[in-house]
């Protein structure tokens, strides 16, 4: 399924208006059994797509400040960020919207399975509703330490990537189409390759093509659901972050009071397309002023430049990322670069002011394991950029002691509110690099305790 396609999504609540007296009546849940009927099954799946867009555009954007693929503007207000989250501080009991997304995302896939479970329904629409139900659990995974499900207490957050394992692995048993059986595979290896099993990561990723793309839908029209990113420094009137100052963007010459400097930066370098960004000279300033700095010289990101672009939640060129990490974990840095390289190879360089291109894109060079892991960090920031998958990264090679740098760029010079705010969440005296359950989850549910203190 292309993600630009519109989003139908699943209604709980019946409303009936009379047309005469325009009088509206809410009669309450709708009865089982008509939701499983034919009429109601692809919407109800597609009500999960819809909760998912919404988290990963939310968590991406959030997650992006956090892991500094995108530097704060100083923005507060709408589509903005709180001094210590633009910092990189995720505040323990935080951000119960997100989080309210991502399970509202699984628990509406996981109960159409439920509710098609003694139905005859087509067993692609099955597949949907697994596959969906498992790339909610993988956001839940990946950006979340503990996981609470269905009124449960604190389990560790790989427990919702078991849980996605299993829906993609019921998703290929029921032999759906091509585009449904290549998305399932690709999301068991994703999920295979943060839980550890290089093996079972390698062997599902090999069985997916470079060309293969598979998204979740944004839609303009509604205001929770339009591309975040893209929203937040559209210029309507938004210019929340800059590309100024981070590894990719123009750099800040310090001795010139912070004034951008052109000829820097990985884009300028590169010409990489992944990572193109442009300047408006009728918006030459982020629009608030970065505590600690001032206003920002304002550089957009050009991977989103739609309301209605769509969010990649698996593809074959992050398979062979998969394939490359799992040779580093081997020991085989050569092998692994070969692979990175192939890869990058099949990007050419854009033609640009800034970058007259037109060629393959540069190959990396590593002269040890250690040079290669940096490279393959890197390279997974460059093709995940935006698609909430880089702070479960960085929490994953923190948690596992990898070898390699992450190559964090140097914040702490601009501002104190990045030196003053760790990255991540603190808990208990422990710093993480992933989203808290929320105080709302733990003051509803029993079994989840209240936050003593961050």
């Amino acid at each position: 399924m292309n993600a630009k396609n519109a989003i139908r999504s699943a209604t709980l609540v019946a409303t009936i208006v009379g047309v005469a007296a325009c009088e509206v009546i809410n009669p309450g849940p709708i009865q089982d059994e008509f939701l499983v009927e034919e009429e109601s099954r692809e919407g109800l799946v597609n009500g999960s797509q819809r909760r998912l867009s919404e988290g990963i555009g939310w968590i991406g954007y959030t997650g992006a400040l956090v892991t500094r693929q995108i530097m704060p503007g100083g923005q507060t207000g709408s589509y903005g960020h709180s001094v210590n989250a633009q910092g990189g501080y995720i505040q323990p009991g935080g951000f119960a919207g997100y989080f309210n997304d991502a399970q509202q995302a699984r628990f509406i896939a996981e109960t159409a399975l439920e509710l098609f479970a003694d139905q005859d329904v087509d067993n692609n629409v099955v597949a949907q509703a697994n596959v969906w139900a498992g790339f909610s659990n993988r956001l839940l995974g990946e950006n979340w330490c503990e996981a609470v499900i269905n009124g449960s207490g604190l389990l560790p957050g790989s427990d919702y990537l078991r849980r996605a394992e299993e829906q993609f692995s019921a998703a290929l048993a029921l032999n759906p189409n091509e585009t449904l059986r290549m998305a399932a595979t690709a999301g068991r290896a994703s999920v295979r390759a943060f839980l550890g099993d290089w093996g079972g990561a390698a062997a599902d990723a090999g069985g997916v093509p470079n060309s293969f793309e598979y998204a979740v839908a944004s839609d303009a029209n509604v205001a929770t659901t339009r591309n975040t990113p893209q929203w937040a420094n559209a210029r309507t009137p938004y210019l929340a972050f800059t590309m100024w100052n981070t590894y990719y963007g123009p750099q800040p010459d310090m001795s010139a009071g912070g004034a951008p400097m052109r000829a820097s930066g990985y884009y300028q370098e590169t010409g990489d397309p992944r990572m193109e960004w442009f300047e408006d000279p009728n918006f030459p300033w982020s629009n608030a002023s970065l505590l600690g700095y001032g206003q920002t010289p304002w550089f957009n990101q050009n991977k989103y430049d739609d309301p209605n672009d769509s969010y990649t939640v698996a593809s074959g060129r992050e398979m062979r990322l998969i394939e490359a990490e799992a040779q580093l974990t081997n020991g085989n840095w050569q092998a692994a670069m070969t692979t990175i390289n192939s890869l990058r190879a099949t990007y050419t360089t854009n033609e640009t002011m800034l970058h007259p291109g037109g060629t393959p894109l540069a190959p990396w060079e590593a002269n040890s394991l250690e040079e290669a892991w940096t490279r393959l960090k890197r390279e997974r920031g460059i093709e995940l950029f935006l698609e909430a998958r880089t702070l479960g990264d960085q929490r994953r090679w923190a948690e596992n002691n990898t070898p390699g740098d992450v190559e964090l760029p140097d914040f702490e010079r601009i501002s104190y509110i990045f030196t003053d705010n760790p990255r991540g969440t603190i808990v208990n005296g422990q710093a993480r690099l992933c989203f808290d359950v929320p105080d709302s989850e733990r003051e509803r549910n029993e079994n989840v305790p209240q936050l003593g203190g961050g």
